[in-house]
């Protein structure tokens, strides 16, 4: 059996010589983001994003279906839509609730904690 029909005017390399050395250039986020910006994609900032989930909160289950199910909608908008109708939605309302507001302040009350900590020492000596 005959090895590969040779290319006529193929270079050839040697034994672990690359046709390529530089490789291909490489794919920062930079070069992605200014080919999303040609495009015309802008970056999402906060506020978008909390009045994007304010918005979905709102939005009645049959519409979020067919939002979801568009493949031009953004990502991040199926994702949580996807999400929101399925078992987990409370969760995904949380969350998005979370985000757009911040979560509420918890606090501790340390004095509490330490006169039981110096009771507790003092019962142990």
């Amino acid at each position: 059996m005959a090895g590969p029909t040779p290319i006529p005017n193929a270079r050839k390399f040697k034994k672990g010589q690359s046709g390529n050395p530089a490789g291909p250039p490489p794919r920062l986020l930079s070069t992605i983001t200014a080919e999303l910006k040609a495009k015309g994609y802008e970056r999402a900032t906060a506020n978008q994003v909390a009045d994007a989930f304010e918005t979905l909160m709102n939005v009645p289950e049959d519409e979020l279906v067919k939002m979801v199910k568009d493949t031009k909608s953004p990502m991040s908008l199926r994702i949580v839509g996807k999400a929101m109708v399925t078992a987990k939605g409370w969760e995904v309302l949380q969350a998005m609730l979370d985000r757009a507001h911040g979560k509420s302040r918890q606090g501790v009350d340390l004095r509490a904690t330490i006169e039981t900590m110096t009771v507790d020492l003092n019962k142990a000596l």
